[in-house]
């Protein structure tokens, strides 16, 4: 039995039969879901802003984390059915972060050269000083007002995606087991795992 043929209108292999992938079964979908909602979770400053906390750290914060965000929502855009419940949430979501992504190559230049980092470097203390900065630093970003912007878009989108991902999950503040006893918590501009 053969997997596939090559469709020669197009550059995409169709599968045929017991050998088809499961792309978008329910199990592949819910596990990319929780891929993504894991990182949403975790690498977006886009839920809450700490009380004293200036929010102009968090564009930072947001634009560095940009690239991870965008590349699992993305993941899961390509890996479930087009008529899930979440894609009417998922591609604005998507969508802005593409947008705040396309900041970032800006913004880390700028920390470069504000912080004199080597372009190159991946060290904790360079990342750090790429994504955690005080506000002032922010402000002095020649594309503050983009990056503004585009941060609030996305956390508009965010905000309306998450409730959404995590009900697909079957994860929600009330959820026994769910967000209060997954091992994640907030700690002041830090997010570590208990």
């Amino acid at each position: 039995m053969s997997i596939g043929r090559v469709d020669r209108r197009s550059t995409h292999i169709v599968y045929e039969g017991e050998n088809m992938p499961d792309r978008t079964s329910p199990h592949s979908e819910r596990e990319l879901a929780w891929n993504t909602h894991v990182v949403v979770a975790t690498r977006t400053p886009f839920v809450a802003i700490l009380p004293g906390q200036d929010p102009d750290c968090r564009i930072a914060e947001a634009v560095y984390d940009s690239s991870a965000v965008h590349h699992a929502l993305r993941k899961l855009a390509a890996g479930i059915a087009p008529d899930s419940r979440l894609v009417l949430t998922l591609l604005p979501a998507m969508v802005a972060a593409g947008n705040l992504m396309s900041l970032r190559s800006s913004w880390i230049h700028h920390c470069n050269t504000r912080f004199r980092l080597d372009a190159a470097a991946e060290d904790t203390n360079s990342e750090m000083s790429r994504q955690y900065v005080t506000p002032d630093t922010v402000r002095a970003w020649s594309h503050f007002t983009a990056g503004r912007a585009a941060y609030d878009e996305t956390t508009a989108a965010v905000r309306e995606f998450q409730p959404v991902l995590a009900q697909f999950c079957g994860v929600s503040a009330g959820t026994p087991g769910g967000p209060g006893r997954s091992g994640l918590r907030v700690v002041s501009r830090i997010r570590e795992a208990s």
